[in-house]
């Protein structure tokens, strides 16, 4: 339990890879609710599966670390604007930036000839194949072209990337690294082993200038896909999960809190929380939920 007070520390790898960059420190704030204090990155989007499909994709269900990805992304070049990541998108929103990403990923099993997915044809993403699609697609432009490329758009700028998977448990060092991309401004991306968000209470709080709506969750029964919560509301996505394959649920990071939300007063436990960006149009944004049924962090940083 004490790795959790280790709010400032960073892995040396990432803090290597960071070290020198200059960050806007204007969308960073503190978030504090009753007892619980931690960090929030203002204007990270929000878009939700699925996308609009232009690549013809034979499914775009499963979607969830590709729109987790883009989320960030698009936060980094279209936000921030910053240095080591401007024009990587090409300018183009979350859900479209998503469909390139899923065909770097492999997600369905569909896309790049290079990532394991391509071989095993499994529903989703693996998590394995998340950093170096994020890598390829970052470095893709016309010199970069890569086995049998997606269609090009011009305004693509390829630059070097950074991008990592640590795997393990609520507590080892995916917690360290995901703390730090907070710190740095940069949102990371968790996989979960599963999602089922159960809400408790919601609080409006003030992040810097902002009034920001936190709705509180605990964690529903362990699911293996979506759909049961389907069958109950239509506007839940198709997902299915496999721990074994090593493909979970993914979405956007954009802070924490450690502490207890509520106090006395309420049945919210004093424990680690991960505010997210869900990509699931059924579920509000910023999502609060304890740190748990953790599968992987995958970061991003320049090279």
């Amino acid at each position: 339990m004490k790795r959790i007070l280790l709010i400032g520390v960073v892995i040396l790898v990432f803090a290597i890879t960071v070290v020198g960059v200059a960050v806007p420190e204007e969308y960073v704030e503190e978030v504090g609710v009753g007892d619980a204090t931690g960090l929030f990155i203002l204007n990270v989007p929000d878009a939700s599966q699925p996308p609009s499909n232009t690549l013809h994709f034979h499914s775009v269900d499963n979607w969830c670390a590709p729109l987790a990805a883009a989320n960030s992304i698009v936060f980094l070049d279209l936000v921030m604007e910053l240095d080591w990541a401007r024009g990587v998108t090409g300018g183009l929103d979350p859900l479209e930036l998503s469909e390139y990403l899923g065909y770097f990923m492999a997600t369905n099993g569909e896309g790049s000839p290079d990532r394991e997915n391509a071989r095993h044809h499994s529903s989703g993403t693996l998590r394995k194949d998340i950093p170096p699609g994020v890598i390829e697609y970052a470095r893709w432009d016309r010199d970069n072209l890569y086995e049998t490329p997606p269609p090009e758009f011009i305004e693509k700028r390829g630059l070097d990337w950074h991008s990592e998977l640590v795997e393990g448990n609520a507590w080892d060092e995916p917690l360290n690294l995901l703390l730090g991309s907070i710190e740095k401004q940069i949102p990371p991306v968790a996989c979960f082993t599963y999602w089922n968000p159960v809400i408790i209470e919601k609080e409006e709080v003030e992040i810097g200038s902002e009034k920001v709506i936190l709705y509180f969750a605990e964690w529903g029964e362990h699911l293996s896909s979506t759909q049961v919560l389907h069958k109950e509301n239509p506007k839940v996505p198709i997902e299915e999960w496999n721990e074994k394959e090593g493909i979970g649920h993914a979405v956007t990071v954009v802070g924490f809190i450690k502490g207890d939300p509520d106090g006395a007063r309420g049945p919210l436990p004093n424990t680690l929380w991960v505010i997210v960006h869900d990509n699931w149009v059924s579920t509000p944004e910023n999502i609060v939920i304890p740190w748990d049924h953790l599968a992987g962090v995958v970061v991003f940083a320049p090279r």
